[in-house]
């Protein structure tokens, strides 16, 4: 094959040469530009606002953990209904669809949410707390477009 292309090269008058050098160069360059250069970079820039993007969530994240870690249970109201009104309609205000287990002790409420943004979901559960109802516990895992599945327990504190 190769010295088939070397015989017809060869056969070439050499301005012909001349054009087949060039147009051969000018598919080399345009390959490595539109064919490497250009998906990379832009790969590496898609990356890098991806990374921005999550450092950011996680410092909204730890923020909104470390101010709710700072409020104290005592100066907590407790909650004037039944924890699961409080926490049902909560949730229904903020958007949340709520899936609820019917087999929660007094004062305790188990639930799940399939879908949430994580500040918007640490907001409401502070929210809670303030309202004299506390986190007995939670799992959080990340879900679709920066969203996350949770898990928790929460109970209301004794009037």
């Amino acid at each position: 094959m190769m010295e088939n292309l070397k015989t017809w090269y060869v056969a070439l008058s050499n301005r012909e040469r001349v054009l087949v050098s060039v147009a051969g160069v000018l598919t080399a360059v345009v390959v490595l530009i539109f064919g490497i250069l250009l998906p990379t970079m832009s790969a590496l820039e898609q990356a890098e606002s991806g990374l921005d993007e999550a450092v950011q969530r996680r410092g909204r994240i730890e923020a909104t953990v470390a101010a709710a870690s700072l409020q104290t249970p005592a100066a907590a109201r407790p909650a004037p209904a039944g924890i699961d009104l409080v926490v049902t309609q909560g949730a229904a205000e903020k958007g949340f669809d709520l899936v609820k287990p019917t087999n929660s002790a007094p004062g305790q409420v188990d639930f799940r949410i399939e879908q949430a943004r994580a500040p918007a979901l640490l907001a409401w559960l502070s929210e809670l707390e303030s309202q004299g109802i506390f986190i007995t516990s939670i799992t959080m895992r990340s879900a679709t477009n920066g969203s996350v599945t949770v898990e928790a327990q929460l109970r209301q504190t004794a009037p």
